[in-house]
């Protein structure tokens, strides 16, 4: 068996668990950089017997889960209104998609009622499946390199099978734009135009095993957005981002990748706050390191991703 033969499929349900969603090799197959799988996540239960001498106790399995982690290019469909591939990946992780034909598609958080998935991780000869998938999402969007969204999803047991590798079909996977400044804007910050070279968001989805019993299932239960900038740093006379974090302001956050229509990735926030910068060096050139996180501003809106 080898650890660089692996496949991932994916397919969203039509409701929760519903027990007969398969994900086809010719439509869902996902086109990944890194497949991690933790086939029985979670933990087991101490027993803790009192005996007249020393040693272990035994234990009794508890409930497990099953984890993939998988990282994926940042693309687009290549045709304005038509979905992404990642789309119904992120619709697990918490997000609603709203498409305008021919123009954009939209993908904005949600606090209830989120879509769940089924996932078939191949890893060789072994196939683990995931039921009522619900997960979180990180975006790193570094220059001179590929963006990338690292999704960690968790689903319900099933048992492992033994399944040779499908026969995948990846060519709705567009190859993503390369992070530079051929493709890629200044940020948006605060009112000013910064250029960078690290932007992160970690969506940070609160994914838990609900493990009361009749109610076996994976649910999303909060989230705790935050980011990573490294910036060109401005001067204060341009943008005094140290007074900005001693006095608690906030501001827009935008980041665009891609210049022409079909290839527009734009992840906007309308309302951060930031942590005290830090000075680092790229080269020569004085930086700042900003960690931020992205507040609400009427609800499920502090996060949106725009693709046209």
């Amino acid at each position: 068996m080898r650890t660089n033969r692996r496949a991932m499929l994916f397919a969203l349900e039509s409701e929760y668990n519903d027990g007969t969603t398969t994900p086809e090799a010719a439509t869902d197959a996902i086109l990944t950089r890194e497949i991690t799988v933790t086939p029985l996540s979670g933990s087991d239960i101490e027993r803790n017997f009192v005996r007249p001498y020393y040693g272990n106790s035994p234990k009794a399995a508890g409930e497990k889960h099953v984890e993939a982690v998988i990282e994926v290019e940042l693309n687009t469909s290549g045709t304005a209104g038509t979905a992404p591939p990642w789309g119904k990946l992120l619709r697990c992780c918490g997000f609603a998609e709203v498409v305008v034909d021919g123009e954009s598609v939209t993908y904005s958080p949600v606090s209830e009622n989120e879509d769940s998935g089924v996932f078939f991780a191949h890893v060789d000869g072994n196939l683990h499946k995931g039921r009522g998938v619900h997960g979180t999402a990180a975006f790193t969007v570094n220059a001179e390199s590929m963006p990338v969204i690292r999704f960690t999803l968790r689903g319900l047991l099933s048992p492992v099978t033994q399944e040779q590798l499908p026969n995948v079909t990846l060519s709705q996977w567009r190859e993503a734009l390369a992070v530079n400044t051929l493709n890629t804007k200044p940020l948006a910050f605060m009112g000013a135009t910064v250029p960078f070279n690290q932007f992160s968001l970690d969506m940070s989805g609160q994914v838990v095993h609900n493990k009361i019993v009749g109610s076996n299932d994976i649910q999303i239960t909060g989230r705790s957005p935050s980011g990573q900038l490294s910036i060109e740093d401005p001067g204060v006379g341009v943008m005094n981002y140290f007074q900005v974090s001693q006095n608690a302001d906030t501001g827009p956050l935008m980041l665009t990748q891609g210049k022409t229509a079909g290839d527009i990735i734009e992840i906007s926030m309308p309302k951060v706050g930031i942590e005290s910068p830090s000075y680092s060096d790229q080269d020569g050139t004085q930086m700042l390191s900003i960690n931020y996180m992205p507040e609400p501003v009427d609800g499920n809106d502090e996060v949106t991703i725009t693709v046209k």
